[in-house]
């Protein structure tokens, strides 16, 4: 039982159950309004601003925006291509030639190559680009859209095994053609991967679109080893000049980053700068912090531990000479400790799952809802080991020491349960907040060797 107040000689009594009760419906309150405040996280994860220019295989996924002048169109497993607008067509199959006047026309199946001088100004929720010089077309996409474009003067559009309608099936036509196009039109083209060849500067734009259909991979000839990471927001660069945060850096190998960024392309090479919340060079998560002479601990705390072990050896030795009395209510406060303490966890570790989410773009909780609704895959939790044991190791290194000290100075006021309840709670924030900082650090000296290894680094 604990006084609460006194008036008029009527004592008012609430029981310990009581305010631990009260104390879990205010929790759940609190928890409630942190989700709904921040449904994906704080976003407080290092940023890195990243710079590199080459001539080398690149890729690039997520939503894609891409503007400037082309002069052709490569597409493989057309599935529609309709032209419209056209002032003459002249479609020619072997030795036969037919003419058409102001008519539409569409093309399905085959590949085609088309022939032109236009301007392009696309946006796609979902698309993967690769850039490579050894091709005729440097640009290779796969998108969830459709490409148009128009056209003012003349074009040429090469057809291998498709079948042509014109005129809303007025002629059709099946095998290989040469079609020239006069007078300008419109086109919208549908395929499973172009191939762009640019005229001058072409700019894409590269960020985390709502979601990513990874399936789109499909039909490029690339082959990636199982990542942790969504392709959403993604870069992969080789040989080239590359700088993080201002800082050159050697890569001898792929790596990958994870942010939103622009690309330019100009005569067969390409420059990108981009903001990077994940940074994997060579197999090494990228980290400005530094290992101590205790090399598994970083410089910012490596003192906690130190700390925490010489406060609570004064605070038991002062405890045992001058302090005998514990407070009364502090029985009383067992339950509120406990409530404290798992409103702190679920905070934190939600706050850090959603951070994971901002940084690798999946996470234990997603991963869990979609193997609800999907099935279970192993893919979708190959995360959950970057998520776990940067947090087992902040929890070793921050949120331990942390409660250690101040549930000691709490114990000096005679407060011994509310104070572990309490210093649990503040050092599981305190992981979270300082924690996050040293993610990269912790994988690197875990998970990186596993990472190289796996991928011949």
């Amino acid at each position: 039982m604990m006084d609460y107040d006194e008036e008029g000689g009527n004592k008012k009594v609430f029981s310990g159950n009581t305010i631990t009760i009260v104390a879990g419906v205010i929790a759940l309150i609190i928890f409630s309004a942190i989700v709904s405040v921040y449904p994906h996280g704080m976003e407080i994860s290092e940023v890195h601003d990243v710079v590199y220019s080459g001539n080398k295989d690149i890729g690039m996924s997520g939503k894609i925006g891409i503007k400037g002048n082309i002069d052709g169109i490569v597409a493989s497993n057309v599935s529609g291509e309709f032209f419209s607008g056209a002032g003459e067509i002249i479609v020619r199959n072997g030795s036969s030639v037919k003419t058409f006047l102001n008519r539409d026309f569409l093309v399905t199946g085959g590949d085609s190559e088309l022939n032109l001088t236009s301007h392009i100004n696309e946006e796609f929720g979902c698309a993967v680009i690769l850039f490579n010089t050894s091709g005729d077309a440097p640009l290779e996409m796969a998108a969830d859209g459709l490409i148009n474009l128009s056209c003012t003067g003349d074009a040429t559009l090469i057809i291998k095994n498709g079948s042509v309608s014109v005129g809303n099936g007025t002629w059709e036509g099946n095998g290989d053609f040469l079609i020239t196009i006069k007078g300008g039109f419109h086109a919208s083209l549908d395929a499973k991967i172009f191939g762009i060849s640019a005229e001058g500067p072409m700019k894409i734009s590269v960020s985390k679109g709502g979601s990513f259909d990874d399936t789109i991979l499909d039909g490029i000839d690339i082959k990636l080893p199982p990542l942790p990471f969504s392709l959403n927001g993604f870069f992969a660069v080789s040989d080239g000049v590359l700088s993080v945060d201002g800082n050159p850096v050697t890569i001898k190998n792929f790596s990958f980053f994870r942010g939103d960024g622009t690309a330019v392309l100009e005569e067969k090479s390409i420059r990108i700068d981009m903001r990077a919340v994940l940074a994997v060079i060579d197999g090494d998560f990228y980290s400005t912090e530094r290992g101590t002479i205790l090399w598994f601990i970083p410089d910012g705390i490596i003192s906690l531990w130190p700390i925490a072990i010489a406060v609570w050896a004064i605070t038991t030795l002062l405890k045992r000479k001058y302090i005998s009395k514990v407070e009364d209510y502090d029985r009383g406060l067992s339950g509120l400790s406990v409530v404290i303490h798992v409103l702190a966890f679920a905070v934190s570790f939600y706050l850090w799952d959603r951070e994971t989410e901002y940084m690798f773009g999946q996470s234990i909780l997603s991963a869990a809802v979609k193997s609800l609704s999907s099935g279970f895959s192993i893919l979708d939790w190959m995360v959950a080991p970057f998520e776990v044991i940067p947090w087992l190791a902040a929890m070793v290194f921050i949120s331990l020491p942390v409660g250690i000290i101040l549930s000691s100075l709490f114990g000096l006021m005679g407060l011994e349960r509310l104070g572990k309840g309490v210093g649990r709670a503040a050092g599981l924030l305190l992981l979270f907040f300082a924690g996050f900082m040293y993610v990269s650090f912790f994988l690197n000296i875990t998970l990186s060797p596993l990472i190289r290894g796996f991928m011949g680094f």
